[in-house]
């Protein structure tokens, strides 16, 4: 009878085992599709977020702003670039006529001049854009002459990235040098002794010695010995008392 009861519980048993399997499946399988989900939807999003900040590296500046590139600006060039923060990538936008102005790239000295006759590059053709591909200070004026002296110029200064480094170490400090000693000249003398006194002067002179004080045992007899000369004399004056006494 028990072995007909046990069967069927050892079927049941491991039929349940078989549904748990079957069913842990289905759910492994679905969380690895949610981790995948998340792994693709943060890589686009740290592409989206680098693309943001490649883009923001580089400014597009527009020469003049308003006003564009013409002579008399209402602000004037100088202090236009003195309001903005130039770097590397960024890009110069001059706009202007087509047919009535250009801008020359000229160095410094022709810059300061108003000479356009060496430009170093010659933009034209109405909006002409000048990518500032390294660090330093960049010259432009007016490819129309008179335009120049009239305002028309723009110096900009590209700033240059610094990457940090650490600061070198400070030295170690010197080594105590111990003091060197001193020549004999230059040691210091002990002050001289004090004279001597008058009173030691004449004891001196006199050649007397002072005469040792008594050592205590002659001086100070014992108590003993007093109070037997004492008990003597006393013996020897009764002795004749009684002497005298026989006698008469």
């Amino acid at each position: 009878m028990r072995s007909i009861y046990t069967q069927p519980k050892r079927r049941v048993f491991v039929l349940d085992l078989l549904r748990a399997s079957l069913c842990v499946h289905p759910l492994e399988l679905q969380r690895m599709m949610a981790v995948s989900k998340s792994l693709l939807s943060s890589l686009l999003l740290v592409g989206i977020i680098m693309g943001l900040v490649t883009a923001s590296e580089a400014f597009v500046y527009d020469v003049g702003g308003r006003d564009g590139w013409v002579p008399n600006p209402s602000e004037s060039y100088v202090s236009w670039a003195g309001r903005n923060r130039f770097l590397i990538n960024d890009t110069l936008v001059f706009r202007y006529r087509k047919d009535a102005d250009s801008v020359l790239v000229v160095t410094k000295q022709d810059y300061d001049a108003c000479n356009g006759a060496n430009p170093i590059q010659k933009l034209e053709g109405g909006d002409s854009e000048f990518k500032l591909d390294r660090s330093g200070p960049f010259f432009f004026i007016s490819g129309t002459p008179g335009n120049c002296q009239k305002g028309q110029k723009l110096q900009v200064v590209v700033l240059a990235v610094r990457n940090v480094k650490p600061g070198p170490s400070p030295p170690a400090p010197p080594p105590a040098i111990p003091p060197s000693p001193l020549p004999p000249s230059e040691r210091p003398t002990s002050p001289p002794a004090p004279p001597p006194s008058p009173s030691s002067n004449s004891s001196s002179g006199t050649g007397t010695e002072p005469t040792p004080s008594p050592s205590p045992i002659s001086s100070h007899p014992s108590h003993s010995s007093s109070l037997a000369g004492a008990s003597t004399i006393t013996l020897g004056l009764a002795a004749m008392i009684l002497g005298g006494a026989f006698v008469y």
